[in-house]
């Protein structure tokens, strides 16, 4: 029986002695350092059950749904504004063989002020603020997480007991192990870029791109342990092996590059050191997603969707039954802590997430179902068996799910219904793509029909099932393109 790893971020810090040197101009200078290193992992839960370039070219925080940055302070989003501006040190000029580079925070306006201690502690705590929020909302600055910095201020009393800020300057420091030097951190930069900019994500719903997306991400990796870059999304995307950072960093680049709204998680995962993510659906509600954990691909299991869009209260059906939880309540197996850096009073503000998970069902391990909540249908492809894509109608599996998911399934094609009694009420009409005329087939007739309708020969189908089955992109019209697709669909030629 296998174990299923996943990472555990140990962190340190270590403060260095403060040294001050005198100036004839009562400015002085003191240097503190702070790092991190994440190379310890956690093990999984019991076996399973049953068997440059250019400022912000990423797509970090479209729209602005929600940015761990925008809950900082005014002074701690001064430190968050120049990583971001600076590409998280990557900008200006670098000894490109140096591990270190360095980013000026010149202070434009009177920054805080108080005793020398009380000023330090406060801002250790901006910097680690700054840090931890651009981490997550920008994973794609991978080499952050090690970082030096050095601030000068002022005297404003005559006792030395009052000091005001100048400046600070931040040096972010290189995971050795992956990055030899900044050249290597730049070309791997630029092949990050090019990866998620090639991935292929299908699909017109947020729910089919996220399902390609977690599917994807599952389908080209391997976790790993104790390899270069496992820890950053390089480790998915260049190297194919990776541990729970990698799996929901890569993650989030992707949802940020489809629009779809989706945050990094930090906390435990059955009491380890884990890293998940939320997503936001179309109905407003945030939904968790833990694509590590999902990915049984490297055993020979497939794809699992216990925990694929689900809610504070669902259950897996293949580890244990034990519930995701809320965030912070103990009985949940993902309990959010927020904090990158130990020893450190801030932690990040997360959204709450729904009860329920967003169909109310776990899909089938290796499912090909996708669902669509606004108009309540389930798509599933030629081939596929409609009872067969829901753990609880499954009989294979039927004694596996959970106690509070049951369901019902009437039909094997376009037209037919799921109907789901617990632990919500819901009926998804089934849409098998491409069968329009509902035999269960997707043949050439199908293509006649959807070709008739195109060409104004034929009236479009009133029944949304119908309609949907016909309109193949997705674009909410049947016209010629949904035709030609349709015709390569049948006959095998696209997916």
């Amino acid at each position: 029986m296998r174990k299923f790893f996943c990472v555990l971020l140990s962190f340190f810090i270590l403060v260095a002695s403060l040294a001050i040197f005198p100036s004839a101009l009562g400015i002085e200078y003191t240097s503190e350092t702070v790092w991190v290193e994440a190379l310890e992992d956690e093990y999984y839960f019991s076996e399973k059950t049953d068997e440059i370039i250019q400022s912000n070219k990423f797509y970090s925080n479209i729209g602005g749904c929600y940015a761990f940055g925008n809950f900082l302070d005014e002074y701690q989003k001064i430190v968050y504004n120049a990583i971001v501006e600076n590409e998280g040190g990557l900008l200006g000029k670098i000894d490109e063989t140096a591990q270190t580079s360095s980013i000026s925070i010149p202070l434009e306006f009177p920054y805080f002020s108080g005793a020398q201690e009380a000023v330090s502690e406060k801002l250790k705590l901006t910097v680690v603020a700054a840090f931890s929020s651009v981490i997550d909302d920008y994973p794609e600055y991978f080499w952050l997480g090690s970082y030096s910095f050095s601030y000068s201020f002022n005297y404003i009393s005559a006792d030395k007991t009052q000091i005001q800020l100048k400046s600070i300057t931040l040096k972010p420091t290189l995971d050795t192990a992956s990055y030899a030097n900044w050249n290597v951190v730049k070309e791997c930069y630029l092949a990050l870029l090019d990866a998620v900019k090639s991935f292929k994500v299908t699909g017109s719903t947020r729910y089919d791109k996220l399902k390609s997306i977690h599917d994807g991400i599952c389908n080209m990796t391997t976790y790993t342990l104790n390899v270069p870059m496992a820890h950053q999304p390089t480790g998915v995307f260049l190297k194919g092996q990776a541990v729970c950072e990698g799996y929901a960093e890569s993650f989030k680049l992707l949802c940020d590059r489809e629009s779809i709204p989706c945050i990094i998680v930090v906390g435990t995962g059955n009491g380890a050191a884990h890293e998940w993510n939320y997503v936001q659906m179309e109905d407003g509600k945030w939904y968790g997603m833990d694509v590590t954990w999902d990915d049984q691909t490297d055993k020979g299991d497939g794809i699992f969707y216990d925990y694929f869009l689900v809610g504070g209260e669902s259950f897996n059906a293949a580890f244990g039954k034990t519930k995701f939880g809320n965030g912070t309540e103990s009985t949940g197996n993902h309990i959010n802590t927020g904090t990158h850096f130990p020893n450190s009073t801030f932690a990040l503000t997360y959204p709450s997430i729904a009860t329920q998970s967003y169909t109310g069902v776990i899909p089938m391990w290796n499912s090909s179902a996708t669902f669509d909540n606004t108009r309540n249908l389930m798509f599933i492809p030629r081939g596929a068996v409609a009872s067969q894509q829901i753990i609880c109608t499954y009989s294979g599996w039927s004694n596996n799910a959970p106690s509070t998911n049951k369901a019902s399934v009437s039909g094997t094609t376009t037209g037919g219904k799921v109907t789901i009694t617990s632990p919500i009420s819901r009926t998804y009409t089934i849409v098998r793509r491409g069968d329009v005329d509902k035999t269960n087939s997707v043949n050439s007739t199908d293509y006649s029909i959807v070709r008739d309708i195109a060409m104004h020969k034929r009236a479009e189908y009133t029944d949304t099932a119908q309609f949907a089955a016909a309109d193949m992109n997705g674009d909410g019209v049947i016209d010629g393109f949904d035709a030609i697709y349709l015709d390569l669909y049948y006959r095998g030629l696209v997916d």
